[in-house]
């Protein structure tokens, strides 16, 4: 080969390189512009996530309020034991059968036959004590009566009984209002129990304690009406 035409393979190889070297660089470039103008990672477009004056809202937290006391309820007025015993009685007198019709008026005592039932009847025709006895059906009469003699302690044979009223007359003996007779030996002819029923030879047998109260309710003189 010439040495001339050596030169020219050498010269040509050399543009060849230039050539490439020059798109290679060209190509470099754009790919470094390109990179440069892309947004990096996690970058936000410019004023991302920053609002204007205009857009920053605001929450109002209102203000703490203090919580509302109720009261409680005042407490009525402590009563007297006066008025304590009055609001007794009168939840009791409430819990009353009420007396017979026809049974007459006024302070009294009421003693029905078909009931075996005694009212004590007061002023203005308040009941204020009733309860059961035990007489005889058929005695005393249906009629009034009045409280004619009291004695403490009665006897009748061997039997004994406390705070005796009498208000009518039997065939041999009087008729009155008596606690539960009771034999020598201490036991009575009845039992509190039987109240209610007819048990008497003709006065009307009371509890004791009722027997008591009859006594302290009744001077001598009280009318007494007897009813069916």
């Amino acid at each position: 080969m010439s040495t001339r035409h050596a030169s020219e393979i050498t010269e040509g190889a050399r543009r060849r390189r230039g050539g490439i070297v020059a798109v290679c660089a060209a190509a470099l470039l754009s790919l470094v512009v390109i990179v440069s103008t892309m947004p990096t990672a996690g970058a936000e477009e410019p004023g991302a996530g920053v609002q204007s004056p205009a857009e920053t809202s605001t929450t109002t937290i209102p203000p703490a309020t203090e919580p509302t006391v109720v009261a409680p309820p005042a407490a009525p007025p402590a009563l007297s034991p006066v008025e304590l015993w009055a609001k007794f009685v009168e939840l009791y007198r409430s819990t009353l059968p009420p007396a017979p019709a026809g049974s007459g008026a006024g302070r009294r005592i009421v003693y029905s036959i078909g009931q075996q039932r005694v009212w004590l009847i007061g002023n203005g025709d308040v009941v204020e004590f009733s309860y059961l006895v035990s007489g005889r059906a058929g005695l005393p009469a249906l009629g009034s009566y009045r409280i004619f003699s009291k004695s403490r302690f009665a006897s009748s044979g061997s039997v004994r009984m406390q705070y005796m009223m009498r208000f009518a007359h039997g065939r041999r003996l009087a008729i009155g209002f008596h606690s539960i007779p009771v034999r020598g030996n201490g036991t009575m002819l009845q039992t509190v129990d039987q109240l209610g029923t007819f048990r008497s030879h003709g006065c009307v047998r009371q509890r004791i304690d009722q027997a008591e109260l009859a006594w302290d309710w009744a001077p001598v003189g009280t009318p007494v009406v007897v009813v069916r």
